[in-house]
This record gives structure tokens, sequence and C-alpha cells, in this order.
């Protein structure tokens, strides 16, 4: 007797084969005509769990079964397939009666393991069945090496033109949202990366990663933290140097080797030295270290791409994933490894660009003193700075630990290991390795006699074949290297966030001129710093630099550019700083040294608050080529904190919350200096979508995370915001009372209306609402301030249209403004507007007029993720007599929370927060009963009964 039976875990990734059966299923019903259905696949690709699972489905929804697949683990098999075939006779005998009268499902597993004279039996009670509505689901393994393979080939081929056949889908391996759910499947949490990346290291079937997930819990080397499934650590040291994959668990280790094992000799042969290689590796070098003509490793090459172990490039070949790489590497004892490692030196020192390459072989073989290979490390970290950033700062570490303490050229490595990390999206590590050189040079610049710097050696491949260089005398550090890594660690700070702690160190770096040269990237980081924290003396500085342009290298000039741009439009002049922003953009040269910030980013900005979408998107474009890529890194992160504010101007709001949740950590590489503008974007997302508590908590993190004063750049749009929040939540009066904060700060409203082309008038609406004529005064003066000296600016001239249009009441001004708007959502504002104007007047025709400006309203909304504004329209449309359909039919649940309406969640979330039903129903423009009644299908589809268990269920 086996064990007692457990639920089988859900069906992973096959749901277009089980589709396909139940189609077929269909089929047979409605024709009455049987139809085979043959799965071939390898042992483990879960033939077995899908048959069980389709045998499953037809028994719930009333199908006849006839089953010889079993579900009990390998200890307790079922029936042989042989004897199953003779089962399945019998019972298809004796029930002929009834199952002649519905469906039948016929399920047959493993049968690539029948003798011959059952598959002939088989074959013939199919052909026998032919005009019954029976569904044959027959499968058996496609491994030649571990069964007669070819009978079953041949008889089931024989049933070709006799009854319809049709193969299932090819059982592959999983994608890799299915396998992650396996993964947590059998681990109990969600997988962790390194987890997942194992996971997909042996992906050939489910079974291999079942078996994978299991032996690692059987060995200790898995644990749950934080709700995830993470590989334990390895032991202290065992991080992986340059160019090495991370260490694997030994139970991944011996499922790689087993498979290896399969492989030809001269391919583990090749592998084992394209693991020391390195990944990817030149087919070229391969075929050097093998000593063999490019021909030779046709084969080799073929059957590890076959295997799924290589992957092609177009001018290399790589690892599928690092574990295996790691495996590989591991294969080739350390010795060996070394002697390899020279060589493969020696062959890529030869070559015009083979130093990075050479650099990441020598930093796992050089000893310290070795002047060759410290130039080779660190040519080749300079070299590997731009396209691979954390390779270049593992080399630059690597030559820094070769040299002695004070040595000159310790700062210069740690300089490129700074800039490496920034560039790698680690700041903090930057700002940390910056700090511990910096100090550790200055103890050593009075002691430190001068020398020479690490000379080259007079052959290229010198370091890798003789023994190492006498070690020459540390140099004293000059003061220009420092400098220089302060300006670094300065461009790090900024990153961080710490504008002022950044602006101070660019100071210092500035103030150690060598020469009367200044450091390009301190001058930049100490003008963004000053920006950040509000210091008026960066303007000036700004128009300096512009001034003097001979006396500045081109990067420094664009900053400036950037900066002044800034100043520009804070000061109103909207179109010149889009004219000296795309100037800027002009100058900009890719490849500079200091690239601390490109103005493409401040002109997408600029381009969006301008409705000027296709060329910001163009922008962002070009800034997330010339930035490069790479998982993780900030250009990623950047590139997405641009394109978010892109996303919500086009009413994509689920893009633009999930752009915006890169720059916060959620969901990519977290840079501070940027996070204010992801809260921005998330708390307008969230505010547009009606889910007022989230907004008011992303402004919470806003406020604790980055305090500013009103010299601040996001002040504005801040103050904007929470004004929103406070009039959705309580109404125009709270609102204005929020704007009021600006008082007589004339730049701070101009940046406030320049936030958003629908700003203006939104301020005239709330102070018009809460009775607060200055404010509404205040705001018109200021969009004619700027409507004055932005002639060419369509945005602007529309938003001073619309609230001097507002302000007076002018019903026809108010329209034609709204035609004027190419921001979607400020003519929905507009049309909206109109149409409350158009209401209040009350001539003949004014009310029709209305209703259809009030549709186009609530479209717009709509269009744009509105709900909660949509929802005031529609509202209104109600007050009218006008009722408009606003639901959509989707399939859900009948009990749980994913049974809920859309408007059912919201009651449901307004009421867990504390909200009675006349203020949820004030907060959704519907009256109280309508929220009385969505409580009552609340508690009935949550089983719950009071207000306090659904706060208990949200919570």
């Amino acid at each position: 007797m086996g064990p007692p039976a457990r639920p089988l875990p859900p069906v992973r990734g096959r749901q277009q084969q089980l589709a396909q059966m139940n189609a077929h299923l269909h089929g047979v019903t409605s024709t009455r005509r049987s139809k085979v259905l043959l799965i071939e696949a390898a042992r483990g690709a879960g033939k077995t769990r899908l048959l069980v699972e389709a045998v499953a489905v037809a028994g719930r929804n009333g199908v006849a079964v006839v089953s010889g697949a079993s579900a009990a683990p390998e200890a307790y098999p079922g029936p042989s397939a042989s004897g199953a075939i003779e089962a399945a006779r019998a019972r298809l005998r004796e029930d002929a009666e009834q199952l002649s009268a519905r469906p039948t499902v016929v399920a047959l597993d493993d049968l690539h393991l029948a003798n011959l004279p059952a598959l002939t039996a088989l074959c013939d009670l199919v052909v026998a069945y032919a005009g019954r509505p029976v569904l044959w689901l027959l499968a058996f393994a496609s491994d030649r090496q571990s069964a007669p393979y070819e009978p079953v080939k041949t008889c089931l081929a024989g049933l070709q033109g006799r009854v319809p056949v049709e193969p299932v889908r090819e059982l592959g391996p999983l994608p890799g949202d299915a396998l992650a759910q396996l993964v947590a499947d059998c681990a109990g949490a969600v997988p962790g990366p390194a987890l997942l990346a194992l996971a997909e290291s042996v992906n050939g079937t489910p079974r291999a990663v079942i078996e994978l997930v299991r032996g690692l819990m059987e060995d200790g080397d898995l644990r749950v933290v934080d709700g995830a499934a993470r590989l334990r650590p390895g032991p202290p040291g065992g991080a992986p140097a340059g160019g090495v994959p991370a260490p694997v668990p030994k139970r991944f280790a011996a499922m790689i080797q087993r498979d290896l094992r399969s492989l030809a000799a001269p391919t583990v042969k090749a592998l084992r030295l394209a693991a020391v290689l390195g990944s990817p590796f030149a087919p070229e070098d391969l075929s050097a270290m093998l000593g063999e003509a490019p021909a030779g490793l046709l084969a080799a090459v073929d059957e590890a791409v076959n295997r799924g172990i290589l992957v092609c490039g177009e001018r290399d070949l790589a690892f599928r994933g690092e574990p295996v790489w790691r495996v590989l590497l591991d294969s080739v004892p350390l010795p060996v490894r070394a002697l390899l490692r020279r060589q493969a030196a020696e062959l890529l020192l030869s070559r015009p660009d083979g130093v990075a390459r050479a650099a990441l072989q020598l930093a796992h073989i050089a000893r310290p003193g070795d002047a060759e290979a410290l130039r080779v490390i660190a040519e080749g970290s300079r070299r590997l700075l731009a396209t691979d950033p954390s390779a270049a700062a593992s080399l630059a570490t690597r030559g820094m630990e070769l040299l002695p303490p004070g040595h000159a050229d310790r700062l210069r490595l740690g300089k490129t290991a700074v800039d490496a990390f920034i560039r790698a999206g680690a700041p903090d590590r930057a700002v940390t390795l910056a700090k511990e050189t910096i100090e550790e040079a200055v103890r050593h610049t009075a002691a430190s006699p001068p020398a020479a710097s690490v000379p080259a050696a007079s052959t290229p491949a010198a370091s890798a074949s003789a023994a190492p260089s006498p070690a020459p005398p540390p140099t004293a550090p000059a003061g220009g290297d420092i400098a220089a890594l302060r300006a670094s660690m300065s461009a790090a700070l900024l990153l961080l966030g710490d504008a002022r702690t950044a602006r101070r160190v660019a100071g210092d770096a500035l103030a150690a001129r060598d020469g009367g040269f200044q450091q390009p990237e301190a001058v930049i980081a100490h003008l963004a710093a000053s920006c950040l924290t509000g210091d008026s003396a960066a303007a000036g500085r700004a128009r300096e630099i512009l001034g003097a342009p001979d006396h500045h290298a081109p990067a420094v000039r664009v900053g400036a550019m950037a900066f002044h741009a800034l100043g520009q439009w804070r000061a109103g002049h909207v179109g010149d700083a889009l004219g000296i922003l795309r100037g800027a953009v002009a100058l900009d040269r890719e490849g500079e040294d200091a690239r601390l910030l490109d103005p493409r980013w401040f002109l997408a900005s600029a381009l969006i608050r301008t409705d000027e979408y296709e060329e910001a998107s163009a922008v962002i474009r070009c800034s997330a080529r010339t930035a490069g890529s790479g998982t993780g890194t900030p250009a990623v992160a950047v590139a997405a904190l641009l394109r978010a504010p892109l996303r919500l101007a086009q009413g994509r709001l689920d893009e633009a919350e999930k752009e915006a949740r890169s720059g916060v950590g959620a969901d990519g590489s977290y840079l501070p200096v940027l996070a204010p503008q992801a809260w921005l974007v998330l708390t307008l997302v969230a505010l547009r979508r009606g889910a007022l508590t989230q907004a008011e908590d992303h402004i919470k993190s806003l406020e604790k995370g980055f305090p500013q004063d009103p010299s601040g750049p996001w002040w504005a749009a801040r103050l904007l915001l929470n004004a929103q929040v406070a009039e959705a939540r309580s109404g125009s009066l709270a609102a204005t009372e929020v704007l009021a904060e600006i008082g007589a700060d004339a730049g701070a409203l101009r940046e406030l209306v320049l936030e958003d082309p629908a700003a203006a008038a939104w301020c005239v609406r709330c102070a018009l609402a809460a009775d607060t004529p200055d404010i509404a005064r205040a705001v018109v003066d200021t969009t004619e301030y700027l409507r004055t000296r932005n002639g060419c600016v369509p945005a602007v001239l529309a938003a001073a249209a619309h609230a001097r249009a507002l302000a007076e009441g002018d019903a026809d001004a108010v329209a034609r403004a709204g035609r004027l708007h190419r921001n979607p959502w400020a003519r929905a504002a507009a049309a909206e507007d109109h149409a409350g104007l158009l209401l209040a007047r009350g001539a003949r025709g004014d009310r029709e007029t209305a209703i259809g400006e009030l549709d186009r309203a609530m479209s717009g909304y709509g269009a744009l993720g509105g709900e909660r504004d949509a929802a005031r329209v529609r509202a209104r449309l109600r007050g009218l007599g006008v009722r408009r359909r606003h639901w959509t039919h989707t399939e859900r649940p009948v009990s749980g929370w994913e049974s809920l309406t859309k408007t059912e969640r919201k009651v449901a979330e307004l009421v867990a927060d504390g909200l009675t039903n006349q203020q949820a129903a004030h907060h959704l423009f519907i009256s109280p009963h309508t929220v009385g009644f969505h409580l009552r299908q609340i508690y009935r589809k949550l089983g719950i009964r009071s207000r306090m268990a659904l706060t208990r269920f949200t919570a």
C-alpha cells in the first residue's frame, strides 16, 4: 500500500498543451468521432503530470475516464505499460454500452516500455473505436537510449490515415514565470535571483528542477528569508574574483557533472578550456588554446550549443548560465588553471584588442610587485569601464591589492574603481572606497619618497611567462590624483542624494588645483550639488563658465549649459531654456570622461512638461543609447525614470508606475538623487486611480526621505501634489490652504504652474470654489507673465488662456483654450470647465452642449486612467439625468478579494481607512446608499460581518 495521497501542485507552464487537449475533447464530443493525441517528451518533461491533469479535468467535466497514467511516486509505481493497455481494453469491453453513450478519455503512459504485441493490440483497439467519441491520450518518452523506442513510433505511425492523429505541443523547458512558480512550489517561497539562476541552468525538464530544489533543501543550502527562498551564503572569502561567477552548491555541481558525462570527451575538454577563457569568449581563442584548426571546433561547439550549454553571439560564444560555467571552471585543478591562465594571457596580449581579456586572466595569477601584470590590469580596467563596469571595478580593486599602501598607482586604480562602481550602480561602494583610499594617501604622502611610476615591460607578455619584476618603490601621491579621486567621490555622493557633502567634497577637489587644472567632474558635481541645495551662486558660476568656453572642457560647458537652462526655466523663460538644452545636447559628445549628468535628462523633462511628447521620446531613447545598458545600472534606472512621466502624460498608468518603481529601489537600481521624481510620479498615478491612501503614503515617503526647502528642485511639484491630494480628500478649501504656502514667492509659483499645462487652471478652479480670489489672481498674473515671455511655446499659451478664461467665467474663451491644449488631460479639464460655465450661464442650447462637453471630459479622463475624475464627471451627468454605462464584464471567482469589482475594492479600501459611508460616497461621487449596497456585497464575498473585520482583511 502506498503513502497517503497528497494534493498535487498546479501544473506549471503547460497551459497551451492543456488547452489543446481540452479543445480536442470538445471536438470529440461534438463530432462523436475519436481522435488521437500523441505526447512525446523526454524523461522528466512532465508528460505523466500532464496526463494526470488532463484526466482530472475530464473527470470534473463529467467525461468518462479510462486511465493508465499514475501520479504515484516512483517508489510506488503504477501498472506496467503493457498491463495498462490490457486493462484499458478490458474496461472498454466491460463498460461498452455506458461508455458509448458519453465522451471518453483514454490516457496511457510510458508506451515506449510496452512490448510489441501490446502496442499492436492498442492500435487495433484505437481503430476499432474510431466511430465513437473517444479521445486517446498516448504518451511515450523520446529517449532512444532508455527503451525500445522504434516499436512505439512504428506502431503509432500505422494509425495515420485511419484515425485523426495529432502531436501535442512540445514539452520544452518551462518559461520564466512558470519556472519561478515551480521553484516556489518546491521551496515554499518565492525564489531569489541566485536560486532561480540555478533552476534555469537545469531547466531541461521540470523533474530536474524539482530534483535540484529538493536536494538543496535536504543539504541545508536553501533557506527562506523575508519570504524569499535564498541560497545559503558561501564561506567567508568565497566571493568571486573578476570575471568569475559565484560558487555553486555541491548538489547543483553534481547534477551538472552527471549531465556532462554524457557529452563526448572532446566537447568536455573544449568546455573546460572555454571556462578558463571566460564568458563570452572568442572561438579563435579557444581554437588557439586547443591547438586545433577552427574546423576542429565544429563538432564540440555544435554539441554544446544543442545541449544548451553554450549560446552563439554574432562574433563570440558564451555560457548559457554562470552556474554551469562555474561548475566547468571548478573542474579544472587550480595549478593547471593557473598555467592555462598564463597561456591565455600570452595569447590575448598578442592581439590589439586583447588587453582587457588578458587583464581578467592575470588578475587571478598576478603577485605583488609584478609590474607588467599591474600595467595590464590597470589598462584593462580602464578599457572595461564603459562596457563592463563591474569587471572594471573588480580589476581595479585587484590591482590595488597588489600594490603597497601609499603607492601613487593605488590612487589611480582607486579612481578607476570608484568610477566603475558608479557606472555599475553601486555609488555607496564607490564612496566607501574613495574615502578609504584618500585617507590612506594622505597618511602616506609625507612619508613616501619620490620615485617613478610602474614602468611598462619591454614585451607584451613579459609577466605572463616570467617571474615578477621587482616592485618599484612607492611614489608620493600627487595632489592631482587625490583631487581626481575626490571629484569621483563627489559624483557618487551626488547620486546617493547627499548633495551637501557632495558640494563640500567637490569644493575640496576644486581647491586642490594641479597646475591650474580643475577636474571637470568636480566642476559639474559642484554645480549640480549647488543647484540641489539652493545655492544662488550656481547660476553665476554657470554663466562664468559659459563666458569663457575656451578655458573649460566640453563636458563642463555642457553641464553649465544644463544648469543655466534650469535657471532660465525657473525665471520663466521656457523657450530660452529649451533652446539652451537643445544646444547642450548638440555639444555633448559620447565617451566624455566626465559624464556625470546628461543634458538629455533635463531636455526630456522639459519637453514632457511642454507637451512635446514625440521629441521627448526620441531624446530618452538617445540618452539610453549613449549611456549604455546593463541590468541594475544607473543608466537603466535613469531611462526608466525619464519614461515614467512620459507614460503618465500619455495615460499609460501601469507602465508609468512600473518605470517609476525602478527609481525607489522596488524593481531596479536605486538612485536616491532621482528618487523624488519617482515618488512624484507614483503619487500622481495613485491619485488618478483614486487610491488616496496610497497617494498619501507616497507623499509621506517623499517628505520623510527627501526633505526640501522652497529652493529645492522638486519643492513646487511636491506642493502641487499635496494640494491635489488635499482637494481629493477634503475639498477645495483644503487645497488652497496648501497653495497659500507659496505666499509671495513668484518664482515658486512659476515653477508650480509649469509643472503641468493643466496645473494653472486647476489652481484657479480650486481658488474659485474656495472663494479665495487672491490665489486665483496670483495664478493668472503668473501665467500672463509666462505668456508674454514664451510666445513660441504652445503649452504655455494654452495654459495661460485657460486660466484667465476660467477666472473670468468666459465660457467661449475656455472652449478656445481647450482647442489650444495639446495636453490630453488639460483638454479633458477644459471640456469639464466649459460645461460648468455653460450650465451656470443657462442659455438656450447650453444644456445639451454641456452634456456633450461632459461626455468628452469623461472619455478623456477615462482614456488617461483618471478613474476618480471620470467618476466625478459621471456624477455631474447623473445630476443632469444622463446615465452612462461604465462597467465591463470580467470573469471573477465567487469569493475572496479577487471576486470584488473595481468599485467594490475602492469602497473596501476607503472604509478600511476609517471613512464613513458619507465620506466614501463623497470621494467616489456616488450616494451613501450605493456605498451601503457595495459594502453588503463586499461582506458577503469576503465572508465577514463588520468594518473591523474588513480593516483586518485589507491590512
